[in-house]
């Protein structure tokens, strides 16, 4: 399970490289704002069994993370992958800084951050955030369910 993970991982940072240049933009927490909902796991330490954890959680629901217009940071050290689901070509690694860099907290070896649509921290904590919750969390949000209230009326 583990060696599939970095494999994707290593892919990931592979097709990557493309939009290396754009890792700056990337970092700019203000471009998401009113466009994604940003989804941070920072570690110290990438074979950790949180880390782990938290990245099986996310791992299969790309449909659902697009629905609700999530991008993921994965932090390690220092390094940063950014991933847009909707937009792969977006995707792309750097080092940390900015306002990323100040947003974590370094002391935490693990650290799970959900930063809402307007910018402001919805959540921060230091375990393993299900898949469940994290819906659940964000799904009770007022643009959330304005969002689901008017896919339904256009259905």
């Amino acid at each position: 399970m583990i060696p599939k993970l970095l494999t994707l991982f290593r892919n990931i940072v592979l097709f990557s490289m493309i939009g290396f240049c754009a890792n700056l933009f990337a970092q700019d927490l203000k471009q998401h704002r009113w466009e994604n909902r940003i989804l941070i796991v920072k570690t110290t330490y990438p074979e950790s069994k949180q880390f782990q954890a938290q990245l099986n959680q996310i791992k299969n629901v790309a449909s659902e993370l697009i629905e609700r217009k999530f991008v993921l940071y994965t932090i390690i050290e220092e390094d940063f992958t950014f991933i847009n689901y909707k937009n792969l070509t977006l995707n792309n690694v750097g080092k940390l800084h900015g306002k990323l860099a100040k947003i974590v907290n370094n002391k935490s070896e693990f650290e799970v951050i959900l930063i809402g649509l307007d910018g402001g921290v919805k959540l921060q904590q230091n375990n393993v955030l299900t898949k469940t919750k994290l819906f659940n969390k964000v799904d009770s949000m007022p643009m959330r369910r304005s969002e689901m209230r008017r896919k339904k009326n256009d259905e």
